[in-house]
């Protein structure tokens, strides 16, 4: 099967994870704490407040102690961080056109190792980034190349899936009016629907130039793709 139906197949697979709250939780964490690093990045490029901590929970959020005065900072360090998020993806789906998987495998590992040592201060998460490392470097240890092109497909799959989602969230969270506010309705003066609307926007864009541009997916290449995953699956049933 070639590589553009297996992106295919686990775009799908990645969005029925994120229905299933236990597998959701442990893979969002790799959006929470990509968003978080670029958060902690932020802070110590603009100068605008100490940030040196994340903490990540079991139910697939994060924090950052970071301390910015400024809504303004604020508001920008947060769209910042999901924009990162989204780059991030557009960059893999970027290695994943020249078939360098392993590329993807070791970019997940130094990010994993090097927020454990610089970032992640809480057990949890800490045992969590562990547990990642483990995961992806097995089958580097065995050298199982077919497991490696899963592994990574998957990964670059859910990111983009999970930031997807994001957007979403941020709308749904800004007609809230009590409870559990998301980040951007809590210190943006400007409506967070309006916020919500632009993640949604680039968020499409992103997938659309993945798509057209990163891979040359072009409408007819998707129908023969999905043909060839139609005749598949019947074998698999007859």
């Amino acid at each position: 099967m070639s590589t553009t139906s297996l992106i295919l197949i686990y775009l799908a697979a990645a969005l029925a994870i994120s229905r299933l709250p236990m597998f959701r939780v442990y893979f969002s964490l790799c959006n929470t704490l990509i968003e978080k690093i670029i958060h902690v990045l932020a802070v110590v490029v603009t100068r605008e407040g100490k940030s040196n901590k994340i903490k990540l929970y079991k139910n697939g959020s994060g924090e950052t102690t970071s301390i910015v005065n400024s809504k303004i900072q604020k508001v920008m360090i947060v769209y910042i961080g999901y924009t990162g998020t989204l780059l991030l993806a557009m960059g893999l789906f970027y290695l994943l056109s020249f078939n360098q998987f392993h590329f993807v495998i070791y970019f997940f590992i130094g990010l994993m190792v090097i927020s454990i040592l610089l970032w992640i201060r809480n057990l949890f998460g800490v045992l969590w980034a562990l547990s990642f490392v483990v995961i992806l470097a097995l089958p580097l240890y065995f050298r199982n190349d077919l497991a490696i092109m899963h592994i990574s497909i998957f990964l670059s799959s859910f990111i983009l899936i999970q930031a997807i989602i994001n957007a979403f969230q941020v709308i749904r969270q800004s007609f809230r009016t009590g409870g559990k506010l998301g980040a951007l309705a809590k210190i943006s003066r400007a409506p967070a629907i309006i916020c919500g609307i632009a993640l949604l926007g680039q968020s499409l864009y992103a997938a659309y130039f993945i798509f057209n541009e990163v891979l040359n997916y072009k409408a007819a290449m998707i129908r023969f793709e999905l043909l060839e995953i139609i005749q598949i699956m019947e074998k698999l049933i007859t």
